[in-house]
């Protein structure tokens, strides 16, 4: 089993190169679809649409064999470079069984995404190779544009494969992902976690998972980025009284989280403004703002 050595990553992109766009999970509009296209554009790449990408099955973009495909077609052009994911939302790992392992490992390319994108890094992670935790189609716009430009910078870049490697994502998938052969390996790595409008007592409740499942214990240290829209307990099912959870996210990690193990707080990282992109299976790189 792997431990702490950082993942392969995927070569360096040169301007020019082929970025298909993909929608494994949400539906996409054309609109955004546009937006996308024009953003890979701006950015000196050339955007590459699969068939059916603006399909629509339910809130997801098409049947889990339809989005499967369409990456599948991805890893196995020897053009595309990497993958950049149009919308988050759910439905990536619905998919994660009908992807080709075989034609990722022998030609890994860049997904780049976050959110429930999460369970396409773990997938990638458990590979072997890097992957970015990065902005989306849909979000982009709405980020600073420091943290937009440092995703094709991180792409045209050279990684470093020495220091402690970071794993993770969002925690609400990673807790989904517990217990099957698609949890990332996060053995002496460090563990980022970031999650999005969720009760706090389901926060505790993820927390607990990990903290029983020896994923804390495995963890070099834990690097928590923004933790949006969180909702407390009011009224109960059948109470006429307030029924507070009583505890914030830094009195849960205190009480999950080794207190020997370092804890990064405030990262910006995550559903926000500020969402800098993070190269998972990487070293950590330490910074501000």
């Amino acid at each position: 089993m792997r431990t702490s050595q950082s993942r392969q990553c995927p070569s360096r992109l040169l301007p020019g190169d082929p970025i298909m766009l993909a929608a494994p999970a949400r539906f996409a509009t054309e609109e955004l679809l546009k937006l996308a296209i024009k953003t890979v554009e701006s950015a000196g790449f050339l955007p590459v649409i699969p068939a059916g990408i603006t399909s629509r099955d339910g809130q997801f973009g098409g049947t889990d064999e339809h989005r499967a495909a369409c990456l599948n077609q991805g890893f196995g052009d020897p053009e595309i470079r990497a993958i950049w994911v149009l919308r988050g939302g759910y439905g990536c790992g619905r998919i994660l069984p009908l992807l080709d392992t075989e034609a990722f490992r022998r030609d890994p390319k860049w997904i780049v995404g976050f959110s429930d994108i999460t369970a396409l890094h773990a997938w990638a992670d458990r590979q072997g190779v890097a992957s970015l935790h990065a902005p989306m189609a849909g979000t982009y716009g709405m980020t600073e544009k420091a943290h937009r430009e440092e995703i094709w910078s991180l792409l045209k870049a050279d990684h470093s494969r020495d220091g402690v490697p970071v794993v993770g994502g969002n925690l609400s998938v990673l807790y989904s992902l517990l217990g099957t052969p698609y949890f990332p390996n996060v053995s002496g790595c460090w563990l980022l976690l970031e999650d999005l409008d969720e009760f706090l007592y389901h926060i505790d409740r993820m927390f607990l998972a990990l903290r029983l499942a020896g994923v804390f214990e495995k963890a070099h240290g834990l690097l928590l980025g923004s933790f949006s829209e969180l909702q407390d307990n009011t009224i109960a099912c059948g109470q006429a009284t307030d029924n507070p959870f009583g505890q914030d996210i830094k009195a849960m990690v205190s009480e999950h989280f080794p207190s020997e193990k370092q804890v990064e707080w405030g990262l910006p990282i995550g559903h926000g403004r500020k969402n800098r992109p993070v190269v998972l299976g990487s070293a950590w790189p330490t910074f501000a703002g």
